[in-house]
């Protein structure tokens, strides 16, 4: 993946929005540009370029999920291969650190003729522990989701491989049985694993992103209008931005047949960690990453999953 293959990018990509295939921009745009197992592949028209721009990541969605159930307490959302030719369902479920995961993991379903099935509640990432909520609706509706997210899996026996993630630090869960809130969270994560019915073989824990400040828009954007690089300009240290992630420190206490973890960390940090990843923005807001460097990562990730599913 080295060097420039495709065309100029756009000259106004870090001023709007344009629909443009990101393949178009550069063959080292997003997450190539730090390819781990490649050489570094490296566009010089990417040096001083964001997209998108901060002031319109927010209202890009995430990448495209049809709707294909309703119920009362949770949907689903399709993505990957049409169910007519795919060669497997899976599943992907959590808060909405699960959702922002999507673009990458459709890369992964296309690849494979999986057709895949997400199922997300903002906030509420499918656990036992109880969620520190704000408001009865918040915490009711959390719940509600859960329970209604365990009866589906029941229902849905074709389900073997299901994909999880979460938000880390694991402070936002209210601490029980003597544990702090870290290790709650922990264990509400097993607990809930456990609670999945048996035809669900394979559980596929990804490793939570790093997160960046209120102030790294304005600082890409100071970056921009100095014509320097932004990505290192306002980069952050790896360690105040990466947290423990309890979900991953779950699934090393759970059996490897069943549950193991993908880690993309790599793409996003070395001893600092990136706003801006060989032009892409990596998040939307403070956490959240962008659809765009998302599908760029599915690549990285279609290696990791396709690594697990050699010796599973």
């Amino acid at each position: 993946m080295t060097g420039a293959t495709a065309g100029e990018p756009p000259p106004q990509a870090h001023g709007s929005a344009p629909a443009v295939p990101l393949a178009a921009l550069s063959a080292c745009f997003g997450a190539a540009a730090r390819d781990p197992l490649g050489r570094p592949c490296r566009d010089a028209r990417l040096t001083n370029f964001v997209y998108p721009h901060p002031a319109v990541a927010q209202q890009i969605p995430n990448s495209p999920c049809e709707p294909v159930e309703r119920q009362e307490h949770m949907n689903v959302c399709g993505f990957g291969a049409a169910p007519e030719n795919a060669t497997e369902t899976i599943a992907l479920v959590g808060d909405s650190h699960a959702s922002h995961w999507r673009a990458a993991l459709d890369v992964v379903a296309q690849e494979h003729g999986w057709r895949g099935l997400s199922m997300a509640h903002t906030s509420c990432p499918l656990s036992k522990a109880v969620r520190d909520l704000e408001g009865a609706e918040r915490f009711t509706a959390c719940a509600d989701w859960k329970r209604a997210v365990f009866t589906w899996f029941e229902q849905h026996p074709e389900i073997h491989t299901v994909f999880v993630a979460g938000l880390s630090g694991g402070s936002s869960v209210l601490p029980g049985g003597g544990r702090g809130r870290f290790a709650t969270s922990v264990a509400g994560y097993r607990d809930a694993w456990r609670a999945l019915p048996a035809t669900v073989t394979r559980i596929v824990v990804i490793r939570d992103t790093p997160k960046m400040t209120k102030e790294t828009g304005a600082c890409i954007n100071r970056a921009l209008a100095r014509d320097r690089r932004p990505g290192a300009s306002c980069s952050m240290p790896r360690r105040e931005v990466l947290d423990r992630d309890p979900l991953v420190v779950a699934a090393s206490g759970m059996p490897a047949s069943r549950v193991r973890t993908v880690d993309l960390t790599r793409m996003f940090c070395d001893r600092a960690c990136y706003p801006v990843v060989g032009g892409a923005l990596v998040f939307r807001d403070q956490n959240h990453m962008t659809a765009a460097f998302s599908t760029t990562l599915g690549p990285y990730l279609l290696r990791k999953v396709d690594a697990l599913m050699a010796d599973w």
